[in-house]
């Protein structure tokens, strides 16, 4: 897993037209008698757009909503999305009993219909600029999976109109669970489709689980080890290195990465264990020591070009495998 920071760049582009569209979305353009939306911007892209307002939403739950809390919704910490879900839910009285008018299908109507699955993942044919799932993975810059770093996620646009590339966006409080979020600035997590798919709908809470947005030291708090019977019965585990704390565990079992791994015993994991143990005493560290002679090298750039991984976490994102190859690495050299 790897800590993606506060991305304030990427929060503040993606936000302001975020949070634009949802106003539009539930207060419609502005008018001439001063009722509807309009931002300061002259040149605002999205206002500036013939957008009309969601006539599918009822106007109860449209009244739970200023331009301030469409910010918070778009702009908030984990932590504070959760207070102020509970604050609207509390706040809502639906016009009926009918299923429609519950709080969380009026959610999916604006923000996970008309919004991610629309607004988010969908070009506008009208304006030169790439759907936002693009735009966002490229402010983002990271270069593997959030969640495994075992799969590259590159951007890639087909300038002649077919499909490209571009990561999967998981929802860290799943949008089937908590709809009001699937627009969220920090609960849009770039994964590959593995580990989009087996997190799917897990519920996951910050007092269990280890967030990319709110935990800095979270490529530390677990590491990979190995357990062996035999030479061909290595096997990848992982372990918590934390010991005040379940979360890490908690998290890489929900994120099920020992089962993402398993394939990788019998592959990257026994070329290391071979290259320590089967062709000298520590063919690694000779590896490490000698292949470059004198040449006046950092452990860094000897990692990236003998193993083809990045050893700082901050880097990680970088080089596919880079956590998993450095730990293992790391503790085979350490055996005696």
């Amino acid at each position: 897993m790897i800590y993606l920071g506060d991305q304030m760049t990427a929060l503040n582009a993606y936000s302001k037209e975020a949070v634009c569209w949802l106003n539009i979305k539930l207060f419609g353009k502005l008018k001439p008698n001063g009722m509807g939306y309009k931002c300061s911007d002259s040149n605002c892209i999205i206002c500036n757009k013939d957008l009309r307002k969601n006539t599918a939403i009822n106007d109860v739950f449209r009244g739970l909503f200023s331009s301030q809390i469409i910010e918070d919704v778009v702009k908030s910490k984990p932590n504070q999305l959760l207070a102020l879900i509970a604050t609207l839910i509390a706040q809502y009285i639906p016009p009926s009993i009918a299923e429609d008018d519950s709080f969380d299908i009026q959610c999916k109507k604006l923000f996970v219909t008309s919004g991610y699955l629309g607004w988010f993942q969908k070009k506008d044919e009208n304006t030169p600029q790439l759907k936002w799932n693009y735009r966002l993975a490229l402010l983002l810059d990271k270069h593997a999976c959030t969640y495994c770093n075992r799969e590259y996620i590159f951007v890639y646009e087909n300038k002649n109109g077919g499909k490209g590339m571009v990561p999967q966006f998981d929802h860290w409080f799943a949008k089937t669970d908590f709809p009001l979020l699937a627009l969220s600035f920090y609960n849009l997590i770039p994964s590959c489709a593995t580990c989009n798919g087996i997190k799917s709908d897990i519920e996951m809470n910050l007092g269990d689980h280890l967030h990319p947005y709110v935990d800095p030291n979270i490529s530390d708090s677990y590491r990979f080890s190995y357990f062996l019977n035999s030479i061909d019965a290595l096997k990848v585990v992982l372990k918590n290195n934390s010991l005040l704390s379940f979360k890490p565990e908690k998290t890489f079992k929900a994120l099920n990465l020992e089962m993402i791994y398993k394939g990788h015993s019998g592959k990257e994991l026994k070329d290391l264990y071979e290259l320590r143990y089967k062709y000298s005493e520590n063919y690694l560290k000779i590896l490490l020591e000698n292949t470059f002679g004198n040449l006046s090298m950092t452990d860094q750039e000897k990692y990236r070009l003998i193993f083809g991984i990045e050893l700082d976490d901050e880097n990680y994102h970088k080089r596919i495998m880079s956590k998993f190859k450095k730990d293992i690495i790391t503790e085979l050299l350490n055996n005696t």
